[in-house]
C-alpha cells in the first residue's frame, strides 16, 4: 500500500513538472522568433507546432506538448 500511495504521488509530481514546463517552452520559443533566420516553410512550421504545443497544454497532454514545443526548438536551433 505504502508503494502505491508513492508511486501516486511521484506520478503527480511529474505530471506537474511537465505542465509546468509548456509555458517556459513556449516562452523560449516566442522570445526567439524575431531574431531567429528560419525559411518561410520552417517559420510556418515552427508557428504550426508552436500553437499545437500551447493546445495539447491546455488539454492537459503535457508530454504532447513538450515533444511538439521540442520539434520546434530544434528548427530553429535553440535549446
Amino acid at each position: 500500500m505504502k508503494k502505491l500511495l508513492v508511486s501516486t504521488i511521484l506520478l503527480a509530481a511529474s505530471g506537474l513538472a511537465l505542465a509546468h514546463g509548456c509555458p517556459g517552452e513556449m516562452k523560449k520559443i516566442d522570445a526567439a522568433m524575431p531574431t531567429t533566420k528560419l525559411s518561410a516553410q520552417d517559420a510556418t512550421k515552427v508557428k504550426e507546432l508552436r500553437a499545437k504545443g500551447e493546445e495539447q497544454h491546455k488539454a492537459g497532454q503535457h508530454t504532447e506538448s513538450m515533444k511538439s514545443l521540442a520539434d520546434a526548438k530544434k528548427i530553429m536551433g535553440i535549446q
